[in-house]
């Protein structure tokens, strides 16, 4: 313990404080072990000066001190995967269809009303799911909609919950000019009637005939929402975000939303000192489908990632520290590259690079992959099938084996023993979405469920994942990703067979998966990431203890009451 030069701006003492240095794969949360942590902790600079026994010598007239009075301090959250730019946007300017209020297209004239018009004349919806609703949506659906409220003529688009997919009406397809002799793009799907005439339902690069139509919102508005999103994330305990995907190919992702003004209001939010989230961005050059090397190259050479660093905006707050790519798209479009269907009347896929074939796709993939290195940046890539995860995983092992820029997968949902052995041997990342998986997981066939997010295989080859959320997909909530991935409730109605029980991991690795590994894989590990002496106070107190395995369902009903960024309190109840 170093003696106090002056006293510390902020004490919290009375409760553990899982700081995590000490954490290893399988470790558990006993009694014992809440005993041993440090049960105090002071903070000065923004930065944690002591821990445990002889905290209450930093203590001076003008330090704050927290009363834990036995909760628990975590480290700040960090989701590894997270559209803060669509999250905000989508939660506080759009017309909320999420699953949880939107189960039945009946129900639609009661989204779209008077009301739902927006300052530019449109009407943005985001959240509807075709699986729960029994079919997708088409324009005449929403046509149909518009007119039985008094409201037709009026332009619609509606975001599906994926991200990959929207439908527009009519009127909307007018103004983007999409009808029968409208081509496809390539890695993308404007879906036709029997008569070739389209039906509204477009899905990846196609999104983007129809996104490039819509009216942007002002950058006050995008301030707004941001700061919102903000609020959210931080009474969830996140102190820290990968923003996957701003730039070029912002219209082919999600709602078009991560555009070139979003990363121009976001650096204005840190200048100005009201973003209080630590964002690392991944650069877009293209969105979710017609990935190419050249674009990469184009993007990257014209200043792209270092868009912030030239605004001398400092990095430890928000910065460019990668590049994102789509080497496939979803399985409900088609677009995931597997060795066999997924399901009845299901085709195995492709890629969506650019390509006339597979092997040309395989080959524009080690060509991204090579320019994102050489760059001296991070590439996240986006990947599900299980073909294709095996391409990805080879191509990195091959060409960039052990990058210092710690190259990773994106959902790399299937994965077999040997991936993920090739995967530690040279270094590859992965960040895995439990809460995704949630909503489809007791569909796929049991030899498949078996080998998607194997999570307890992974820390046992020495892989190092991630656990995050791809809000807005599902909300950023945390706490149900521990208990799917403590329990593999979600893959089964019913008991969890004994053979898969070894895909479940611990709370303390589960927690640890959102903390100190993400920051390690965005290589801010020397500064953040646990709660140790030296590293910024980024930090979350929970209402509640932290839950032992057998316990985990009880996280459902802990609340953040404190949350803490840089020693600085963003969030308190």
């Amino acid at each position: 313990m170093h003696t106090p030069q002056r006293p510390a701006d902020t004490v919290l003492r009375g409760g553990p404080v899982l700081d995590l240095s000490d954490w290893k794969p399988g470790d558990h949360v006993t009694d014992a072990w809440l005993a041993s942590r440090p049960h105090a902790l002071a903070i000065a600079d923004g930065e944690i000066v002591a821990l445990g026994d002889g905290v209450d010598e930093w203590v001076g007239s003008a330090t704050e001190v927290i009363e834990l009075k036995g909760r628990p301090v975590l480290p700040g959250l960090n989701d590894g995967h997270l559209h803060f730019t669509a999250y905000s946007v989508t939660n506080h300017a759009y017309v909320r269809m999420g699953t949880d209020v939107f189960t039945d297209i009946a129900d639609l004239p009661s989204y779209l009303t008077k009301e739902a018009i927006d300052g530019t004349g449109w009407i943005r919806g985001h959240g509807w799911d075709g699986a729960l609703l029994g079919r997708n949506l088409t324009a005449k659906d929403i046509d149909d909609a518009l007119a039985k409220n008094g409201i037709a003529g009026t332009p619609v688009v509606l975001f599906d919950w994926s991200g990959h997919s929207l439908t527009a009406n009519s009127v909307a397809l007018a103004r983007a000019g999409i009808t029968s002799t409208t081509p496809n793009l390539p890695g993308g799907v404007i879906f036709r009637d029997d008569e070739g005439n389209p039906t509204g339902f477009l899905t990846d690069a196609a999104i983007s005939l129809l996104i490039k139509k819509v009216p942007a919102l002002s950058r006050d508005e995008l301030a707004a929402t941001y700061l919102k999103g903000q609020a959210d994330l931080h009474a969830l305990g996140i102190t820290a975000l990968t923003e996957p995907g701003l730039g070029p190919g912002y219209a082919n992702l999600l709602d078009g939303s991560g555009s070139p003004a979003a990363i121009d209001v976001l650096g204005d939010l840190a200048e100005s000192g009201q973003l209080t989230l630590r964002v690392s961005v991944l650069a877009l050059p293209n969105g979710t489908g017609g990935g190419n090397a050249d674009d990469v190259r184009r993007h990257l050479a014209a200043g792209l990632a270092q868009t912030y660093s030239r605004r001398g905006i400092d990095p430890r707050r928000l910065r460019f520290s990668g590049v994102k790519v789509f080497a496939d798209g979803t399985p409900q479009n088609g677009t995931t590259w597997h060795k066999d269907p997924v399901h009845e009347g299901h085709h195995c896929g492709h890629m969506v690079l650019v390509g006339e074939d597979d092997s040309r796709r395989v080959e524009e993939l080690r060509s991204i992959i090579r320019a994102v290195d050489d760059a001296g940046l991070q590439i996240g890539i986006h990947c599900i099938g299980d073909r294709t995860n095996e391409v990805v995983i080879d191509a990195l092992a091959d060409l960039v084996p052990n990058s210092q820029h710690r190259h990773y997968l994106i959902h790399g949902t299937e994965l077999y023993p040997e991936g993920l052995e090739k995967m530690a041997r040279y270094g590859i990342g992965w960040t895995a979405n439990p809460v995704i998986i949630s909503t489809f997981a007791t569909t796929l066939a049991e030899d498949r469920r078996r080998r998607t997010e194997p999570l307890g295989s992974a820390l046992r080859a020495g892989v190092r994942p991630g656990i995050t959320s791809d809000a807005p997909v599902v909300p950023p909530d945390w706490r149900p990703a521990i208990q799917y991935v403590v329990t593999r409730s979600c893959y089964w109605e019913g008991k969890v067979p004994d053979d898969d029980q070894a895909e479940t991991i611990t709370t303390l690795d589960a927690l640890a998966l959102m903390t100190r590994e993400a920051a390690y894989r965005e290589r801010n590990e020397e500064w953040r990431g646990t709660l140790a002496v030296g590293q910024r106070a980024d930090l979350a107190v929970l209402d509640g203890s932290w839950p032992d395995d057998e316990h985990v369902d009880d996280i459902l009903d802990r609340s953040v009451v404190l949350t803490m960024v840089d020693g600085q309190i963003v969030h308190r109840v």
